[in-house]
């Protein structure tokens, strides 16, 4: 969890200067006390930083949990994509992505390489972006060699704006193999937002993060529910 806010730390001080960031914060906390004994602490933003026809985008994922003393969960993740917007509409994407999970039988999954992004919807109640890139990944599993592959992802975020003071969202990517096509993951994100003021929401969200096929004794699908606290700044 350290080495996921320092991540962030640097990504952001590495793009401050004069011109503003557009941050997205979603913080959620957890704590029982009684028959079981149990603290959950989950963290994700989104950094943006445009320029010209130049976009730069940070997004850091992170999720930690404890039962009882022991950890049940420690997973974080991070994307940078820059795009190059060069005509209406349609960008040239690049994209690095770093992930570390301790309980999906991988210590750490890397994948980077260029893409295209384009923007199909742009109104003020729905907008729809999609993006696809051709990867060079290397995976490292417990225990294992590294395997390194080239890859393709694809990604897709929708969002509905309701009313005036709440939203949905809906976020899922593909991630597969080329070399070894029954080797492929796959991430989706629900989420409905509520206004509180022009800085502050509340959300309830739900992700799946789906690996086909994990090394033993890891199960495919790893899901979480949050009530988080948002800042938009």
């Amino acid at each position: 969890m350290r080495s996921f806010f320092l991540s962030v730390l640097f990504v952001v001080g590495a793009m401050a200067d004069e011109t503003a960031l557009v941050t997205h914060g979603e913080f959620s906390y957890i704590n029982t006390k009684g028959n079981t004994d149990t603290s959950s602490l989950a963290f994700e933003g989104n950094v943006k930083k445009g320029w010209d026809l130049n976009l730069f985008r940070a997004h850091a994922d992170a999720y930690q949990s404890e039962d009882d003393g022991q950890e049940s969960k420690n997973k974080w993740s991070v994307e940078l994509n820059y795009d190059y917007e060069f005509a209406p509409h349609i960008s040239v994407n690049y994209l690095f992505g770093y992930k570390e999970d301790r309980f999906s039988g991988y210590d750490y999954q890397v994948y980077t390489g260029p893409g295209i992004g384009v923007n199909v919807l742009k109104g003020k109640e729905h907008t729809l972006d999609l993006q696809a890139n051709m990867l060079y990944a290397v995976d490292k599993p417990e225990k294992e060699a590294k395997d390194n592959y080239l890859s393709t992802k694809i990604g897709a975020i929708y969002a509905w704006q309701i009313q005036e003071n709440l939203k949905f969202i809906q976020e899922a990517t593909y991630r597969i193999n080329l070399e070894q096509t029954g080797h492929w993951f796959a991430y989706s994100k629900s989420a409905i937002e509520t206004k509180i003021n022009s800085i502050f929401s509340m959300g309830v969200s739900y992700k799946v993060d789906y690996v086909n096929t994990p090394p033993p004794p890891s199960v495919q699908s790893d899901r979480t529910f949050l009530v988080s606290f948002i800042v938009d700044y």
